[in-house]
């Protein structure tokens, strides 16, 4: 048993009452599984005088060299936070003592502990550091400073030295490796930025080293093996055009995701048609994600794909959406009233769309609802197409009147959908005060006599039309005399079409007198054996006149499109640089212009040929029987040699 250890204050009398003071303690739990030393050992700790209370021996200080080393060496110190900022290493050394005083440039870390045998640690501040050579060092510790432990009355050794330069020499190696702190950031650091290179970094280099492909091309043959497809060799090939038309392909829904995937990284291609494929839901959807993505693409036609309404709730999303997409076309996808809707949505939102086209689909009555209640709101669309639907009754009849809210739409085709009494009085109403619309094709839409009538109070009152098309209608001979009286009161229509409907005498003696009147050019179904204008003369005819009045336009349009500077254009460029100029036209019209002009049938034309009317000339002599119908080619735009070909005029 130990004996036991008295732990209260002095006693005033340590003789008296000395057992009742003096209880028996068990020792410290820090004390346990160590013996004390004995008594009569050299090490075992002395008695304390009489009169003061004896500690327990574990409770005793600890001197230094029962402490490790590897605890109190500040050299060892990893974390930044736990040392000053801003400090550089020195070491003390002889120039730093003058004879009688020391010159102590350092300052105490920790505070001095009575009791203990312990000093505080010193670190040493300096502005400049000298190396052995005498050069300065050009190594700046950022808030890393190493703490060099010192003790009381301790006498270093030449091995002791030598140990603590090598910890030195490590700790200022591992600072300069490590990243400053918070306050050091504020400085500006003498270390390359190689020495702080990070992984993400490393990683980022990996990655510009990869080729680009800003066709799309290996992204599209990646894709193809990930889905298990086979290639389509055309793609492979013209991935990298500007205009990329691929039609008759029965690509297929599943297969269009490579192609869309290609696409989404492609920064070359602008006008895509991928017309008859059989894309259906799948394909519109892949695609429509691709174009929420890309920015280049500006014309696309996935006509005739029965993407129905999936694909078309997707359109619909991708619309409001992207900012770039300026021409749509969605013919022949099987779209029904409940699909307009979505598009009424879209198309409030959308800014950037200024073509679409809509024909051939199911959209009837109610979707002719949506539809006007969009033509409202829209502010972008200028070119609409609406055949071949079965937009009746009230439907066209919002149509025609949304006209008179819509000051942005210039080319509406509602052709070949039944419009009769309703449709005619809304257009009356919307054209009488629309001035901004230039073409209205009305062609097979059930319009008799009485329908012109209504027609004609809008037609009348109206000044900006300049194209009206009413073939195969049941107008009869009183209808037409209708329609040429409200003709002969407009001041702004120079073409209209009355064709497939077949005059009296009296009704073509007064087309012929406004033809000699006014600058308009009227066809019609003729008068027996009667000579009349063909749809193709007679879109030339209306191309002569736009490059008399808007030569310079159309110039800066085709060199717009002419992006590589070769001089030659695709169909599909000449008609988006028609529409840029402003030459008005449907799009039938405007296909057959094109065919027309395009002398060799190769697909690309001059566009230079067109500015100075060298196609006519071609024309003419192509189909010299029809050279009088071109009467007004523009002598001035042909070259000197073309200027001496005499046109017969009747």
């Amino acid at each position: 048993m130990e004996d036991p250890v008295e732990l209260h204050g002095e006693s005033p009398n340590p003789d008296e009452g000395q057992q009742s003071n003096v209880r028996s303690l068990i020792r410290p739990h820090s004390a346990k599984g160590k013996k004390p030393p004995s008594r009569g050992s050299p090490s075992s700790t002395p008695e304390p005088p009489m009169g003061r209370i004896r500690r327990p021996w574990s409770a005793h200080p600890k001197t230094r060299a029962d402490v490790s080393k590897k605890k109190l060496v500040r050299d060892n110190l990893k974390k930044s936070h736990m040392r000053p900022p801003n400090r550089r290493q020195v070491s003390k050394t002889e120039g730093d003592m003058v004879e009688g005083n020391v010159v102590d440039d350092s300052q105490v870390i920790g505070l001095e502990c009575p009791g203990l045998d312990y000093k505080p640690q010193r670190y040493n501040v300096k502005d400049e550091l000298q190396d052995s050579e005498g050069q300065p060092d050009d190594m700046l510790d950022h808030g890393v400073t190493t703490l060099v432990s010192e003790s009381s009355g301790r006498t270093s050794s030449p091995e002791h030295n030598w140990a603590m330069t090598q910890v030195k020499d490590k700790d200022m190696a591992r600072s300069k490796k490590q990243h400053p702190t918070f306050e050091t950031w504020l400085m500006p650091s003498q270390h390359d930025s190689e020495e702080y290179d990070t992984d993400l970094e490393a990683d980022m280099l990996k990655k510009t080293e990869k080729p680009l492909d800003p066709t799309g091309k290996t992204t599209y043959l990646d894709q193809c093996k990930r889905d298990g497809l086979i290639p389509v060799s055309y793609l492979s090939r013209h991935l990298g055009d500007r205009n990329l038309r691929m039609r008759h392909h029965y690509l297929g829904g599943h297969a269009t995701k490579p192609v869309a995937r290609a696409l989404e990284f492609n920064t070359v291609t602008e006008n895509l048609d991928l017309g008859d494929n059989y894309l259906e839901g799948d394909g519109a959807v892949h695609l429509c994600r691709m174009l929420k993505d890309n920015m280049f693409i500006v014309s696309l036609d996935i006509s005739n794909n029965f993407i129905q309404s999936r694909g078309a709730k997707a359109v619909a999303g991708m619309l409001e959406v992207n900012t770039t997409l300026k021409t749509l076309s969605l013919s022949g996808n099987q779209l029904c009233d409940r699909d307009a809707q979505h598009f009424m949505e879209a198309l409030k939102n959308n800014t950037s769309l200024t073509s679409l086209d809509l024909s051939n689909n199911e959209i009837g009555e109610a979707g002719g609802l949506y539809i006007a209640g969009a033509l409202v709101s829209n502010e972008s669309i200028t070119d609409l197409d609406l055949s071949w639907n079965s937009i009746r009754s009230k439907g066209a009849e919002a149509i025609g009147k949304s006209l008179g809210n819509n000051q942005v739409l210039e080319v509406l085709d509602i052709s070949w959908n039944g419009l009769g009494m309703s449709g005619c009085r809304g257009l009356q109403l919307g054209l009488r005060v629309n001035s901004k619309l230039r073409v209205l094709d009305i062609s097979n839409n059930r319009i008799n006599k009485n329908c012109a009538k209504e027609l004609s109070f809008g037609l009348s009152k109206n000044f900006g039309l300049e194209t009206l098309l009413m073939n195969l209608n049941a107008l009869t001979d009183e209808g037409i005399e209708i329609i040429l009286k409200a003709i002969h009161q407009n001041q702004t229509l120079t073409y209209v079409s009355l064709q497939e409907m077949n005059i009296n005498v009296n009704n073509y003696k007064k087309i012929q007198q406004m033809e000699n009147e006014k600058d308009i050019t009227i066809l019609h179904g003729g008068l027996g054996g009667a000579q009349r204008y063909t749809p193709q003369t007679s879109v030339l005819k209306v191309l002569s006149r736009f490059l008399k009045e808007h030569r310079i336009d159309l110039e800066g349009a085709l060199r717009q499109q002419d992006k590589d500077h070769s001089g030659t254009l695709q169909h599909e460029e000449i008609k988006l640089a028609f529409k840029d100029a402003g030459l008005r036209l449907t799009n039938r019209q405007i296909d057959i212009l094109v065919e027309e002009i395009d002398v060799t049938h190769s697909g690309s034309i001059k566009w230079e040929d067109i500015l100075n009317g060298r196609v006519l000339t071609d024309y003419n002599r192509r189909k010299s029987t029809n050279a009088y119908k071109i009467a007004d080619v523009d002598q001035e735009t042909l070259f000197s040699h073309m200027k001496k070909r005499q046109l017969t005029v009747i």
